[in-house]
């Protein structure tokens, strides 16, 4: 069992030699029609059949998974059952769980979201992840209920890949620094309480990787923070940014979703495209971690 959740993601970070993290994102058409009309287009079927196989393609070089649960969402509760299955499968396969929910709100519902992601001494979690990401924008008592454990991680949202980010994550503040800075600024402090022996604590960040320079801004504000860094791949994402959010080839976790889940047909089938994609992304992220 996972006793830190920081420092366990630095051993696995030196143990797998890899900074991948693998999306999961159930776009339904991207799904090969064939693949879908085999299982009659059953939505939990074919979703839990297609991101297994995910799994199992990729789990050689990723250190994480990270479902979208909007995209299980989005088929109900056939897709929310699937979410289940796989969890249940990426548990089984010891894999860790970022869960990419973008929760949050006042502290008793915060603590509701806590309760659906994280296991308790009482209860498991119906949605069981290591770790969950967060809009930190009501504060820091909205953060707390996710803090309770040192087994578990957050990520909040400091500065997003999204094109129309700036419009509010960039105003500057009276003091003159950007709105996103004031978060990163939290972050650093949210975090410094549950530094473990790897230098990290359990609080980190989501920056994007389509922004280098306030990549390189934000970094200096979070020391000791995991950055989680969406927008590699499919999106765009700059080396510049990605080497930025490193630390000595630590620190950060590169997400890539559609890039690995739905490559480029291959005459190899598949199973073999999935894991070449994987391994193709684990390598260059590698590779910008050591410029």
């Amino acid at each position: 069992m996972i006793s830190h959740f920081a420092d366990d993601m630095a051993n696995r970070v030196q143990q797998l030699n890899s900074r991948l993290v693998v999306g999961l994102d159930p776009h339904w058409h991207r799904i090969p029609e064939s693949f879908r009309a085999a299982r009659d287009h059953d939505p939990f079927q074919v979703i839990s059949d297609y991101f297994r196989l995910v799994i199992d393609s990729t789990s050689a070089y990723a250190v994480a998974f990270k479902p979208q649960i909007a995209f299980f969402e989005m088929f109900g509760p056939d897709g929310l059952r699937a979410l289940q299955e796989l969890i249940s499968h990426l548990k089984a396969r010891d894999q860790r769980i970022i869960m990419d929910g973008k929760r949050n709100d006042i502290g008793s519902t915060a603590k509701a979201y806590a309760h659906a992601f994280f296991d308790s001494p009482d209860a498991d979690a119906p949605y069981s992840s290591d770790a969950v990401t967060l809009n930190a924008y009501l504060g820091s008592d909205s953060i707390q209920p996710f803090l309770e454990s040192p087994r578990h991680g957050i990520f909040a949202l400091v500065k997003t890949s999204n094109p129309s980010s700036g419009d509010f994550q960039d105003l500057r503040l009276e003091s003159g620094i950007t709105l996103a800075d004031k978060v990163a600024q939290m972050v650093q402090r949210w975090t410094e309480v549950s530094v473990g022996s790897s230098g990290y604590g359990n609080v980190g960040a989501v920056v994007g990787a389509t922004y280098p320079d306030h990549m390189k801004r934000l970094r200096t504000l979070m020391p000791q923070c995991w950055i989680l860094v969406p927008g590699y791949g499919a999106q765009g994402g700059s080396d510049e940014a990605i080497k930025a959010a490193f630390q000595a080839g630590t620190g950060a976790l590169i997400n890539s979703s559609r890039a690995i889940c739905f490559p480029s047909p291959s005459d190899d089938g598949l199973e073999a495209a999935i894991s070449k994609a994987a391994k193709s992304s684990r390598d260059h992220i590698n590779e910008i971690a050591f410029s």
